[in-house]
C-alpha cells in the first residue's frame, strides 16, 4: 500500500553530490582492479580441472553513472538505466573430461547478467547426462515502466474554481484545476518469468518431456474509469496477476523419419488485480479534514464563454444553508472555503457532489487445458506430411465482484455492486499439410487449417445503496449534507457506478476453414518460382440467436448489434520467387493479393496488397551489401458490415511501407564498418462522425461544409457532425552506423551512432491536441573502449548518449464552439476561444514537456578464472 514512489519515481534521480560519489567509488573499484590485474604477470588459466570436470568462470562487474537533464518521465520510458554498481554478467561451466565417468551430469552451465538494479535481468542454467536426459532453466525479470504524458491525458490546466463567488465572479482565492502531469494509463510493472523443462531419453526412440513456466505481472496503474458517482474517475489499479503453464510431452518415433508426438499442456490464470482512487487525486477536503475526489479529471472546455469542471450544479443548494442564497445568474454561493492550514487543500461544502472512497475488486481465475496429437513424417518416398489436432476446454470464473462506492452524489451516499460471472471456452483445431515432389523440379503442396471456437457465458450483478433521508433536518431542506450523522435509509438499487444491475447472458464463437495450394517450379539452378492459391471462410457468432445471418444494426443509434452470425470469404493468390543471378547474389520476393467479399470491423480489409523483395550480394568475402522493401496496403471501401447504415462508406485505408539498406566491410581484423538506413511509413484512415447530442461543444477540429458556413451532417438518423477524415501517418527514418577499431590484441574501440528520426500528421480530433511522439526524433551516439590487460582481464568502458526531442508547434486550423449544423467556424488561434488550442500552446501540449538528453557511462572489468 505505499504508492508514494510509484508516481515520483521518475524524479528519484542521483543528486549532483550523490552522483559524484557514486562516479567516485566505481571509479575507484575499477582503478583497483586494473592495479590488480597489472600486477599479476601470469595468464589467467585456460580452465581448471577439479573432479574430473574442466571448470571455466567469467565476471562482468562494474556500474553506471547516468547523468540527466530534462523529463525523468521520458527517460525512464525509454532507456530507464539508473546509476549504481552492477554485476553486468557471469558465466560457469562444467565440462566432464574425456575418459572420466560421472553420475550426475557430464556438463553444466549458468548464465546471468543484468544483476544490481538493471530494468532487465536474466539467469541460465543447463545440465545434462549423455543419453539420460537434458534440463534447462531460465529466469527473466523486467521492469517496463510508461509515462508518456500526452497519451490519454486531458489538456485541461489552467482552470480556477473560485473559494467563494457572487453571481459567478470569482475572488482573489482560487483552486487551481491542475493539469495531469502523468498520463492516465502510465504503468510501473515488473515481470517475474520462470521456464523450467527436462527432456528425458532425448535419442532414444520414445522420449519424454515435462516442463513448466510461471509469469508474475504486478506493479501499480493508472486507469481511466467510467462515470463514478458524478463525473469520471481516474483509478489506481495495483495489478497481480500470474500464469502458470503445466506441459507433458511423449515424442514416438516409429520409424526413422515419422515422430509423433502427444502433448497435454495446462495453463492456470490468476488475477488479483483491484481499483481505488488515485492517490494524487484528492483536490479538497471535507470540514473535518477527510480527503475527497471532485471527479471530472478529463474535462476540456474549449468554448467562446469560460466553463468551469465544477460549478454550483455539482451541490445540493437547498442543504447548503447560508452559504447558498437567492437564486439564478444573481445567486450568492460559497463551494469552497480557504484552507485552515497554509498549503493545504480547500475545504468543499459538505452539500456538493464528492468521492470519499472507491474499491472494485474482480478476481478472475482461467484454467485452459488442451491436448494435441502432431505427426511429421517423411517415410514415403516423395511425400513430406504434418499436421496436428488440438482440443481446448477452458473455463473463467469471476466468484466474488465486489464494487462499492461512498461520498454524495445529489441524495446517494453510498452504492455497493457484487456478484458473479462464468464462461466456458471450448476450440477444436485440426492442421494438414502434405508436399509432393511430383518430378525434380516439380513440387505440389497442399495446406488445410481448421478452427472451431465457442464461448457462452453470463454475468449477474446485484446492488444496494444508502441514500440520504428527504426530511427537514436541523433546520436545511431537501437532501442533507455529508457530515449528516442522522439515521440513514436505504433506498432503491441504483447503479451509480454505470454498471447495469441484473443478469445477462453472451455468446460468442467463430469457425474458419482455409485450403492453400502451392505447386513450385525449380526453373533452373538460380530460380525457383512458386504460385498459391487460398481460399477461406471465416464465420463470427455474437449473442443471440447465433445460428442465423445477423441483420446488423438498424439506423436507430443501438449501441450493440442484433444476434447472428457474420461470414467472409476470401480468395487469395500468391506469386514467390526466389533467384540467385550470381554466386555471389541471392534476391527473393513475393506478391499476395486478397479479396474479402465482407468485413467485421472498419479496419477489417476486404483488399489486401502485399509486396516483398529482399536481396543480399557478397561483393567481396569482406564486404555484403543488403536491401529489402516491403509494402502491406488493406482496404475497406464499403460499409461495416455490423452497422450498415449509421455511418455510410467507411473508406477505410491503411498501409505500411518500408525499405532499408545496409552494408558490413570488415577488410581485415583491425577495422570494420556497418551501416543502416530504413525508411517506413505507416499510415490509416477511415470516415468518421461524431455525436453532436453527446455534448454542447465540440471537443476538436472542424470541416466546414460546401458553403464554408458550418460542419457538415453525416448521413443518418442520429444528428452526427462529420463526416470527417480521421487519418494519422508516420513517416519515419532510421540510420545506424558503426565503426570498430583495433590496432593491436590488446586494444578495442568502436565508435557509431543511432538515431530515428518521425515526420508525422494526423487529424485532430482534440482542438488541444498536438503531434507529440509524431515529430519527434531520438538519437544515440555511443563510444565504446575494451582493454586487454592479459589474457582473462579486461577494462572496458562504454559511454552512450541519448537523446529524446519533440517538434514544433501544431495542431487543428479550424475550431467550433457548437455542433450545430450552422456552427461558426474560427481559426484554432482566434481570439474569440477562451482556453488553448494546438496552435496557440507549447509543442508539449498542456502537459509537461518530455524532451531529455542522457549521459550514460558505465565501466566494467571482465575476469576470467
Amino acid at each position: 500500500m505505499k504508492i508514494g514512489w510509484f508516481s515520483r519515481l521518475p524524479n528519484e534521480l542521483p543528486t549532483r553530490t550523490m552522483t559524484h560519489r557514486l562516479a567516485g567509488g566505481i571509479g575507484l573499484t575499477m582503478l583497483l582492479l586494473a592495479v590488480g590485474a597489472v600486477a599479476q604477470e601470469a595468464p589467467a588459466p585456460a580452465g581448471a580441472v577439479q573432479n574430473g570436470y574442466e571448470i571455466h568462470n567469467t565476471a562482468d562487474l562494474g556500474g553506471h553513472m547516468v547523468g540527466l537533464v530534462g523529463s525523468g518521465r521520458m527517460y525512464d520510458t525509454l532507456v530507464n538505466i539508473q546509476s549504481g554498481p552492477r554485476v553486468l554478467g557471469q558465466t560457469f561451466t562444467m565440462h566432464a573430461v574425456a575418459g572420466t565417468t560421472h553420475p550426475l551430469f557430464d556438463d553444466l552451465s549458468a548464465f546471468s547478467s543484468g544483476f544490481g538494479g538493471d530494468p532487465e535481468n536474466f539467469a541460465k542454467l543447463d545440465f545434462s547426462k549423455g543419453k539420460l536426459y537434458e534440463f534447462t532453466g531460465t529466469f527473466r525479470r523486467d521492469r517496463q515502466y510508461a509515462d508518456y504524458d500526452l497519451l490519454g491525458a486531458p489538456d485541461n490546466a489552467g482552470q480556477m474554481i473560485p473559494y467563494g463567488a457572487v453571481a459567478g465572479v470569482p475572488t482573489a482565492a482560487s483552486l487551481a484545476w491542475g493539469q495531469n502531469n502523468d498520463s492516465p494509463v502510465m504503468f510501473n510493472t515488473v515481470r517475474r518469468m520462470t521456464d523450467i523443462n527436462l527432456t528425458i531419453l532425448p535419442l532414444s526412440k520414445v522420449t519424454f518431456r515435462a516442463g513448466y513456466s510461471q509469469n508474475i505481472f504486478q506493479g501499480p496503474t493508472l486507469s481511466p474509469a467510467r462515470s463514478v458517482g458524478k463525473y469520471d474517475l481516474l483509478a489506481m489499479e495495483y495489478q497481480r496477476n500470474s500464469t502458470d503453464a503445466f506441459t507433458g510431452i511423449m515424442d514416438w518415433k516409429p520409424l526413422p523419419q515419422t515422430k509423433i508426438t502427444f502433448e497435454e499442456v495446462v495453463d492456470h490464470f490468476k488475477t488479483g488485480s483491484y481499483f481505488t482512487l488515485n492517490p494524487n487525486g484528492f483536490q479538497a477536503q471535507e470540514a473535518d479534514g477527510t480527503p475527497v475526489s471532485l471527479g471530472d479529471w478529463d474535462f476540456v472546455a474549449i468554448t467562446a464563454t469560460a466553463t468551469s469542471p465544477y460549478t454550483i450544479s455539482s451541490c445540493n443548494t437547498g442543504s447548503m444553508g447560508t452559504a447558498y442564497s437567492g437564486s439564478g445568474a444573481t445567486a450568492t454561493y460559497t463551494i469552497f472555503t480557504a484552507p485552515q492550514t497554509p498549503g493545504g487543500m480547500p475545504i468543499v461544502n459538505a452539500a456538493c457532489d464528492v468521492i470519499t472512497s472507491y474499491l472494485r475488486s474482480q478476481p478472475t481465475r482461467t484454467i485452459t487445458p488442451t491436448e494435441m496429437l502432431r505427426f511429421q513424417s517423411s517415410s514415403i518416398r516423395n511425400i513430406e506430411m504434418n499436421g496436428d489436432i488440438r482440443y481446448t476446454m477452458a473455463s473463467t470464473t469471476l466468484p466474488n465482484y465486489y464494487e462499492t462506492w461512498t461520498g454524495l452524489d445529489g441524495v446517494i451516499r453510498s452504492s455497493t455492486l457484487t456478484g458473479n460471472a462464468d464462461a466456458h471456452r471450448a476450440v477444436l483445431s485440426i492442421d494438414y499439410g502434405m508436399t509432393w515432389q511430383a518430378t525434380k523440379k516439380i513440387a505440389i503442396a497442399d495446406q488445410v487449417d481448421f478452427s472451431s471456437t465457442h464461448q457462452p457465458g453470463y454475468v449477474s450483478l446485484a446492488g444496494s445503496t444508502l441514500n440520504t433521508p428527504s426530511t427537514v433536518v436541523s433546520g436545511n431542506n431537501g437532501y442533507e449534507t455529508l457530515n449528516y450523522s442522522g439515521a440513514l435509509t436505504k433506498g432503491a438499487a441504483f447503479s451509480v457506478t454505470g454498471n447495469t444491475i441484473g443478469t445477462a447472458t453472451a455468446y460468442f464463437g467463430q469457425s474458419s476453414l482455409s485450403n492453400s495450394i502451392t505447386g513450385s517450379w525449380d526453373a533452373s539452378s538460380r530460380a525457383t518460382l512458386a504460385i498459391t492459391y487460398r481460399y477461406g471462410t471465416h464465420v463470427i457468432a455474437l449473442g443471440f440467436p447465433h445460428n442465423v445471418p445477423s441483420t446488423g444494426i438498424a439506423d436507430t443509434g443501438s449501441a450493440a448489434p442484433a444476434g447472428g452470425t457474420v461470414t467472409i470469404n476470401e480468395n487469395a493468390g500468391i506469386f514467390n520467387a526466389a533467384l540467385r543471378p550470381t554466386n555471389n547474389w541471392d534476391l527473393n520476393g513475393t506478391v499476395e493479393m486478397s479479396y474479402d467479399d465482407n468485413a467485421f470491423t472498419p479496419m477489417g480489409a476486404r483488399q489486401l496488397k502485399h509486396y516483398r523483395v529482399h536481396t543480399l550480394y557478397r561483393a567481396k568475402p569482406w564486404a555484403t551489401f543488403s536491401g529489402a522493401f516491403n509494402d502491406l496496403e488493406r482496404h475497406n471501401n464499403t460499409n461495416n458490415v455490423v452497422t450498415p447504415t449509421i455511418d455510410g462508406p467507411l473508406q477505410h485505408v491503411d498501409y505500411s511501407r518500408s525499405a532499408s539498406l545496409g552494408a558490413v566491410l570488415a577488410p581485415n581484423e583491425h577495422y570494420s564498418f556497418d551501416f543502416n538506413y530504413a525508411y517506413t511509413d505507416v499510415y490509416n484512415s477511415t470516415n468518421a462522425c461524431y455525436l453532436s447530442a453527446a455534448s454542447t461543444t465540440f471537443p476538436g477540429a472542424a470541416e466546414t461544409n460546401s458553403a464554408g458556413t458550418g460542419p457538415n451532417l453525416c448521413p443518418s438518423l442520429l444528428t452526427e457532425w462529420g463526416p470527417v477524415k480521421d487519418f494519422a501517418d508516420a513517416p519515419t527514418q532510421y540510420a545506424s552506423f558503426g565503426v570498430t577499431y583495433a590496432p593491436n590484441k590488446t586494444i578495442h574501440t568502436g565508435l557509431g551512432y543511432r538515431i530515428s528520426a518521425v515526420s508525422g500528421s494526423q487529424f485532430f480530433s482534440d482542438a488541444q491536441q498536438v503531434n507529440g511522439s509524431l515529430q519527434s526524433a531520438y538519437q544515440s551516439p555511443y563510444l565504446n573502449v575494451a582493454w586487454t590487460v592479459h589474457p582473462g582481464l579486461i577494462w572496458r568502458a562504454d559511454y552512450n548518449f541519448y537523446g529524446y526531442g519533440e517538434g514544433g508547434a501544431s495542431g487543428a486550423p479550424f475550431c467550433s464552439t457548437t455542433t450545430s449544423a450552422t456552427a461558426t467556424i474560427v481559426p484554432c488561434n482566434s481570439s474569440t476561444l477562451t482556453g488553448p488550442t494546438g496552435l496557440t500552446e507549447s509543442p508539449a501540449g498542456m502537459s509537461t514537456p518530455r524532451n531529455f538528453h542522457a549521459n550514460n557511462l558505465t565501466l566494467s572489468m571482465h575476469y576470467e578464472f
